[in-house]
């Protein structure tokens, strides 16, 4: 353990274990606080970590700080912003509305929430439940406009729904996790009960959960002593505000509340078998197509073992839930730090408890790489979301840049390369010399297609500069030729440089452009995509 530093473990006596499995629990708890060695501080934000098997503390773990100006420590007990592991949460909600006959799966969003635009017409609360709506996320919708989502109550987010023209794609018919799901589940849970998200929450799950420090924002129950959020600007931290946010993320618990809800996935004390059965059930898209997603809960495998979960990232804070149902095992990583991977920290952990059942990681074919053909993969991609993918030949593997992240690709065998870290894997599969499918952590794949190698020719950039204004996001963009790039203004504030994929295709960020033209060949204007955001489009009004 490290000498001089805040951090405080506890462990459960378990006077029945012989001495040689105290030892080896010993052991596992020694080789978990290496892993947490690094953000040890007892003067920046921290962490708290749990780990549960059978029903107990196998570790128990706080570092840090809850508040750097009150130098107030972080415990097992203290509330963080959970962010997203607030979702089966809203779900559970739901579900004894569900369950009382209240709401049915299969109504209309609209029948609860008629603000809703005509364009969701078709969308149900299964929809909702399962990501397969088709609305746009919020948060994107208000980074288009250069809006800070602190800016908007609950009542201002669903005002920016209901104004959209136009969804993702048409409900049932794909997959596209979105906030605004569970924004509206919410909502439609304080429509029909009568009451707050948050007292209805404490109703039937926190009070008899006795999850003393957990609570939705909006209600009687007030919660004290949560961890602030915490960015990086260089070596220094900064208070973030998390959006005003409720069925989607607005949910602040303990290590020691979750560990309580936890362990009701095998008791069942609350809701019973139904409950968990319907929070676990994975959703389908309206052709029978399985999901990964269930209520709430991501459902996936772990090299080899089932596992259940959620993550959550806030500015300032990160959080991660995973359940190891046939293990009994559940870690829970909690951190009011921006830097911190709490994903990643809590599988690696998870991975230290289950020593001898986890499989081998995959490892780089045995072949000459360039002579494979794969080497000829490098080039610019577009799927049908409008999301640009680049890749990148080097010696023996395949570097891909795509709205969602960056990633190395190493040859798994002819036809397929793959990275792969604790708890997620990406491959990437050759269909044709034109054509490659993409597989993120399991789920649906996409399909992206070649695009011919081209660049904007001289006189073309200026030809797409101008002010171009969307009326779904209440935005206007500017865009300009600087020094042979181009160039995006959002509302005159937020700068990106774009990267050419094409003479109308760009990329900066998350973001994908594919700009349109009219029949005599004018410029009409460009429709914006990025992860959770297909197909925003902007109007060019002024050159």
């Amino acid at each position: 353990m490290p000498q001089g530093e805040r951090y405080r473990r506890i462990r459960l006596p378990f006077a029945f274990l012989l001495v040689s499995a105290v030892v080896l629990a010993d052991d596992r708890s020694e080789a978990v606080d290496r892993l947490l060695q690094p953000f040890g501080s007892q003067t920046a934000p921290g962490c708290a970590i749990g780990a549960i098997q059978n029903g107990q503390f196998v570790y128990r773990s706080a570092f840090g700080l809850a508040d750097l100006d009150a130098v107030a420590p972080i415990t097992t007990a203290t509330p963080f912003h959970v962010a997203s592991i607030s979702k089966q949460f809203t779900a559970a909600a739901l579900f004894f509305l569900v369950d009382a006959g209240k709401v049915r799966l299969e109504d209309s969003a609209r029948r609860f929430i008629p603000e809703l635009p005509s364009v969701a017409q078709d969308v149900t609360v299964a929809d909702l439940l399962h990501h397969t709506s088709g609305l746009r996320d919020i948060f994107p919708l208000l980074e288009a406009a250069g809006r800070p989502p602190q800016i908007l109550d609950i009542p201002g987010n669903l005002k920016v729904l209901a104004a959209q023209s136009g969804l993702n794609f048409a409900p049932g018919t794909d997959y596209e996790y979105v906030n605004s799901d569970y924004l509206l589940l919410g909502l439609i849970v304080e429509r029909v009960s009568g009451m707050t998200l948050a007292d209805f929450a404490e109703k039937h799950i926190f009070g008899p959960l006795g999850m003393a420090h957990s609570a939705f924002p909006g209600g009687a129950k007030v919660i004290t002593g949560a961890a602030l959020g915490y960015s990086t600007r260089g070596a220094q931290f900064h208070h973030s505000i998390p959006p005003l946010v409720a069925g989607d993320g607005g949910l602040q618990s303990s290590v020691e509340d979750l560990a309580r809800w936890d362990e009701n996935f095998y008791s069942a004390t609350v809701g019973g078998k139904r409950l968990i059965d319907f929070l676990e059930e994975p959703g389908r898209l309206r052709s029978g197509v399985p999901l990964r997603y269930a209520a709430g809960l991501a459902i996936g495998k772990l090299r080899g073992l089932p596992a259940i979960g959620h993550d959550g990232i806030l500015p300032g804070s990160r959080s991660d839930l995973v359940r190891f149902p046939a293990q009994h095992l559940t870690v829970i990583c909690l951190c009011n730090r921006g830097d911190a991977d709490a994903s990643s920290l809590s599988r690696q952990i998870a991975a230290v408890y289950l020593q001898g059942k986890l499989k081998h990681r995959l490892y780089p074919a045995d072949f000459d790489y360039a002579t494979s053909g794969l080497p000829d993969l490098a080039g610019v991609w577009e799927s049908k979301q409008g999301w640009i993918l680049r890749a990148w030949s080097s010696v023996d593997g395949l570097s891909i840049a795509l709205p969602q992240g960056w990633y190395e690709l190493a040859p798994l065998n002819r036809s397929e390369l793959f990275a792969e870290g604790l708890g997620w894997r990406v491959t990437l599969t050759r269909l044709s010399p034109d054509r490659i499918r993409l597989e993120r952590n399991g789920g649906i794949p996409v399909i992206y297609d070649r695009l011919p190698a081209s660049t904007p020719r001289a006189g073309e950039l200026e030809s797409l500069a101008g002010e171009y204004h969307s009326a779904d996001a209440d935005a206007t963009w500017r865009f300009a030729a600087e020094g042979g790039r181009l160039v995006a203004w959002i509302n005159g504030n937020w700068r990106i440089p774009l990267d050419a994929a094409g003479p109308d295709r760009f990329a900066g960020g998350p973001w994908s452009l594919h700009f349109q033209y009219d029949a005599e060949g004018h410029v009409k204007g460009v429709e914006l995509h990025r992860a959770r955001l297909w197909n925003l489009w902007f109007e060019r009004v002024e050159r």
